[in-house]
């Protein structure tokens, strides 16, 4: 069951996880804008509790943003991920130190994160932590929060993540393949649905769930003079911005999955849980790519573990794409990227080769200077060419004119 959301201008949106949902739970809990409870997390010092409580409420509004940030409201998703991971990261600061939240320092800050990256601390369930660059960046914008709001009450407080690493280490792993295996997946899907999804994830490279599962079929225009399709992907389901792109593989079968199932402008297109969705996926990707482990559950239900997602479809619809578009620029607004530095994190440079040519190094001028000079060269070539045709010509005449010569000789004397 998918929820459904209203957004500021009146429409409707679909939201997988329900952050939205899980907020609104977190603030009624808290009783929330009327009395705020500010010391409800729980496994942290009262101090921690009642900042990130104060933090998370801040965002909420749009108050108390770092310099140079977009102003207005974080999203219902931003609020829910900082919130349980900011927690869990002071619980685990708090428990190996010993201390609390604003009593750590620079070496406790270091220590913890180093710690998490070498695998010293682990995860709850004993395994090691995989995006520690994010969860460092989260706290470093929460300290400078507490250094910007907290500057009167403790003035002894000192910015502690000075020093904090918060590059991005490890890429999640990701499944290549190509359009001749998106057509064995789309051979093998269960139904039409899940066929039209497979060419639609390649070929829109969209990013899912979010900007998936809110495409309507108002969303899709004809391209004047083309079988293709426009997709516009609206500005407030898109993680970035709002673009309209061309549709080069699977127009036909969306024209044909409109028809099918007699879906009306405002109908979301693809409406089917989102969990469900994905285990479907997986199963045809194991099918034709091999990828993930088989994992046989209670009424002969089959999933698969580690298999292929359809975000795995977005880096190979970018792989796909990179050796077609002619500019980075064309690519990033496919894409919806504003940094030209997520073409090479998605593509990796997957199927490229190094086709530099010798031509290629060559300037405009140099090449002027060199099309002159064989052009001088090519000129001396005809006029020598011309010079030895005629003396070809003339050397023939001589012989004809010898010729002509001895015969008459002969006649004379016989």
């Amino acid at each position: 069951m998918q929820t459904i959301t209203v957004n500021n201008k009146g429409e409707r949106e679909v939201d997988p996880y329900d952050h939205r949902g899980q907020h609104e739970k977190w603030l009624k809990a808290i009783n929330y804008p009327e009395n705020p409870d500010f010391l409800a997390f729980q496994g942290i010092s009262a101090d921690a509790s009642r900042l990130l409580t104060q933090y998370v409420l801040d965002l909420f509004v749009g108050k108390n943003l770092a310099r140079g940030t977009k102003r207005g409201q974080r999203s219902f998703i931003h609020l829910c991920n900082l919130r349980l991971r900011l927690r869990k990261f002071i619980e685990i600061a708090e428990t190996h130190t010993k201390k609390k939240l604003l009593d750590l320092t620079e070496d406790d800050i270091l220590f913890i994160f180093n710690s998490m990256r070498n695998g010293t601390i682990l995860t709850y369930n004993g395994k090691p932590f995989i995006d520690v660059g994010s969860s460092a960046k989260k706290f470093i914008a929460f300290w400078h929060w507490v250094l910007k709001t907290q500057k009167e009450k403790h003035p002894a407080l000192s910015n502690i993540v000075e020093s904090l690493d918060s590059r991005t280490e490890a890429k999640p792993k990701w499944y290549y393949f190509t359009l001749k295996d998106v057509e064995a997946m789309a051979d093998v899907a269960p139904d039409f649905y899940y066929k039209t999804l497979v060419y639609f994830l390649f070929d829109s490279g969209i990013r899912a769930p979010t900007e998936l599962m809110n495409v309507r079929v108002k969303d899709f225009s004809e391209v004047s003079d083309t079988n293709l399709l426009f997709l516009t992907v609206r500005e407030e389901t898109s993680k970035t911005f709002g673009r309209k792109i061309k549709l080069m593989l699977c127009s036909d079968y969306i024209k044909k999955f409109i028809e099918k199932f007699n879906l009306k402008q405002d109908d979301f297109l693809f409406n089917k849980s989102y969990v469900h969705t994905t285990r479907i996926i997986a199963r045809i990707g194991h099918t034709i790519l091999k990828v993930g482990r088989v994992h046989k559950q209670k009424y002969s239900k089959v999933l698969i573990r580690g298999g292929i997602t359809m975000y795995d479809f977005r880096h190979n619809s970018c792989c796909h794409y990179l050796p077609i578009y002619k500019s980075e620029n064309q690519m990033k607004y496919r894409y919806g990227w504003k940094k030209g530095e997520m073409i090479h994190y998605y593509s990796e440079f997957i199927g490229m080769k190094d086709n530099i040519t010798e031509n290629d190094m060559l300037t405009d001028t140099t090449k002027t200077e060199i099309q002159q000079a064989l052009q001088k060269e090519q000129h001396k070539t005809q006029i020598l060419q011309e010079q030895l045709e005629n003396q070809k010509r003339e050397t023939d005449e001589r012989i004809q004119k010898l010729e002509q010569m001895f015969l008459q000789k002969f006649a004379e004397r016989y």
